[in-house]
């Protein structure tokens, strides 16, 4: 392939999103797999009215209706353990670490909402675990890190979570 072929698939490869898919598919296996009765839904569409960020509720899909009215966020995955409890996980790459703002934006709506909220950054775990920057971090690794701490906000009482938005 030419220098001009080079050029334009380049393009289209950087025209696309990057996607955490294939790691989310193989975490979405392992919980299955570790924690009987969990429910898992890869990158749905969570929903907050605007101004105030209250959690609505999520789909799979949106209505156009519900993009102008809600401020919509998708997480990598919400999973309901067997107690029916929603949790949220997020699988941040190395974006978040340039776009501190939104991703900060994005802690803050769950942490107000009182939703169990997981986050594993992997630059901060290919750290942790000596592994280059620019290496592929192991699904296994990815895998281990969110059951850890999956299984630290199970194993808290309910009294240590926050206490819900007091009403206006």
């Amino acid at each position: 392939m030419g220098n001009a072929g080079n050029q334009i698939r380049n393009k289209m490869i950087n025209s696309h999103p990057k996607t955490d898919r294939a790691k989310l598919v193989g975490l979405r296996k392992f919980l299955r797999d570790e924690i009987p009765g969990v429910i898992v839904h890869l990158e749905p569409h969570m929903m907050f009215t605007k101004g105030e960020d209250q959690f609505v509720g999520w789909d799979d899909s949106l209505t156009e209706e519900e993009v102008k009215t809600y401020t919509t966020h998708p997480p990598d995955v919400i999973l309901y353990l067997p107690d029916g409890e929603m949790m949220v996980l997020e699988l941040d790459g190395a974006i978040h670490d340039e776009k501190v703002e939104k991703t900060r934006k994005r802690d803050l709506r769950c942490i107000l909402n009182n939703i169990l909220f997981v986050v594993v950054n992997e630059s901060d775990l290919k750290f942790e675990l000596g592994i280059a920057k620019s290496a592929l971090l192991p699904q296994e690794e990815i895998n281990k890190a969110f059951l850890e701490k999956i299984n630290q906000i199970i194993s808290k009482s309910s009294t240590q979570r926050l206490p819900p938005i007091p009403e206006k």
